[in-house]
């Protein structure tokens, strides 16, 4: 059996966060775990429990498969990852709208 390479883990981790332009400490309120606790998992010092692997995963919007694999993200998890980053942003109200705007589109644009 492979061993888990927690550095690359730490890494995809730390890859998820900046491409959403995200600090150490903002990733980790999202996660819900301590920044200092979250930076050990980004540099590959500190192992993490299933629990904090989805934390984070839920956190980032980013599957665990891609975290802990690298698999290559299909279109379906782009858009999941995409609304998932809008909805931990904004209220329920505001997130409906988008929504709402997503349809919109969707019909103006299989009428084309």
């Amino acid at each position: 059996m492979n061993e888990i390479n927690y550095a690359e883990i730490g890494a995809r981790i730390r890859n998820a966060r900046m491409r959403q332009k995200l600090t150490q400490e903002e990733a980790s309120e999202r996660c819900d775990i301590t920044s200092s606790y979250y930076g050990n998992i980004e540099r590959g010092e500190k192992k993490m429990s299933l629990e904090t692997l989805v934390k984070i995963s839920r956190g980032l919007g980013v599957s665990s498969d891609n975290l802990l694999f690298g698999e290559e993200v299909s279109r379906q998890d782009l858009l999941q990852e995409t609304l998932s980053n809008v909805q931990c942003r904004v209220d329920k109200n505001q997130f409906d709208k988008y929504l709402s705007v997503i349809n919109a589109i969707a019909t103006i644009v299989d009428k084309l």
